[in-house]
């Protein structure tokens, strides 16, 4: 099932963020050079043998290649304007969200080679029970980090977080009216006056 097909009413996608590409590059590098070897045993005659292992050596690099991409293209990470959202697996699929009220805090990690080559991780502490959420190793962290820390803010500001005031009955009301009349806040003229007023009310 799509991300997509998820999304409440209301719900929109704000940033996506994507593994990043670069543990494929020493294997593509690999099939290129035994292309390259078998091409030149191949226009050498006499090197036959070296050429098909060398062929073989190419069908097995595609292979990983192909194997390791579709995993990475097997990981969703996904920011709503609700929640953020960790989807991974090929047939069977685990999920993850993480509702932007309940997000504290939002860090990221990037090693030397991380912030030269551009990718890291990202980590979202949340007050959920699951705890820490982890994206690893995707495509400008600091870019999804500066995304979520923004949504979290709007969300916040949205007012979207805040609890909805709690509508009391009538009886409740004349409940605490009698609390306060007990407590000797008001006087048993104000609280007749008062309770009269709620009754007519019910």
């Amino acid at each position: 099932m799509a991300i997509e097909d998820q999304l409440q009413s209301g719900e929109e996608i704000l940033h996506r963020a994507y593994p990043t590409r670069l543990p494929l590059v020493p294997w593509v590098a690999g099939l290129l050079l035994s292309l390259v070897a078998a091409g030149i045993f191949t226009a050498l005659v006499v090197s036959i043998p070296a050429a098909v292992a060398a062929g073989a050596v190419a069908v097995v690099l595609a292979g990983t290649i192909l194997v390791k991409w579709v995993k990475l293209r097997s990981h969703d990470y996904v920011l709503t304007n609700r929640r953020v959202i960790l989807e991974e697996g090929i047939i069977g699929r685990r999920s993850n969200d993480a509702s932007l009220g309940k997000i504290n805090n939002v860090e990221h990690r990037q090693t030397i080679w991380g912030r030269l080559l551009g990718y890291g991780d990202v980590v979202i502490d949340t007050a959920s029970e699951t705890g820490a959420t982890l994206f690893p190793g995707i495509s400008d962290p600091v870019e999804f980090k500066k995304a979520i820390l923004g949504a979290v803010e709007a969300y916040r500001q949205s007012g979207a977080t805040a609890p909805a005031a709690a509508v009391l009955s009538p009886a409740e009301k004349i409940r605490q009216l009698k609390k306060l009349l007990d407590d000797g806040l008001i006087s048993p003229q104000e609280f007749e006056a008062k309770r009269k007023e709620m009754l007519a009310e019910m």
